[in-house]
């Protein structure tokens, strides 16, 4: 495997303001697994503008896995995840146009061989990968002859 590459925009306190500044006043942080974090010491943020839809995201989550959070209100457990050093915490923005490729192109061994582990694919078969982010959560969907498989990327590169 490659050196780990994360698409993902830093979550850091002038983040907060911008996010606060463009409306958002919740955010959903859940858990945050990526080669290079230590498990357990990544998160997510997702922001919404409104507490109905950062709850329908919090409902997705898995027990313990993340909580909406509203930011002002709950800034200072914010700023200490942000301040400490021993976590690493992004938000569900890309910094590159281009990050879907370049994670297919720098995982392309690992997620081959992890499809072709999960389900029949004969060597004359195309594999086709398409990456999309949902509910925190960076999904592979591989079309087949059957029904659409869907994975988790960080099972996929781990």
């Amino acid at each position: 495997m490659t050196a780990a590459y994360n698409p993902f925009e830093i979550l850091n306190l002038p983040m907060i303001r911008r996010l606060t500044q463009h409306g958002n006043h919740f955010i959903v942080l859940q858990r945050f697994n990526w080669p290079g974090i230590r498990e357990g010491n990544g998160f997510i943020a997702t922001p919404y503008k409104d507490e109905k839809s950062g709850k329908a995201h919090a409902a997705r989550l898995a027990e313990k896995e993340g909580k909406l959070l509203t930011i002002s209100s709950d800034l200072e457990k914010i700023t200490t995840l942000i301040n400490d050093p021993r976590y690493s915490l992004f938000l569900c923005t890309f910094r590159e146009k281009s990050w879907s490729k370049k994670i297919i192109k720098l995982y392309q061994r690992n997620m081959i061989a992890y499809i072709k582990s999960c389900m029949p694919v004969t060597s004359n078969d195309e594999i086709i990968i398409h990456l999309d982010l949902k509910f925190g959560r960076l999904k592979a969907t591989v079309p087949a002859n059957a029904p659409e498989h869907e994975f988790d990327v960080y099972e996929m590169i781990k």
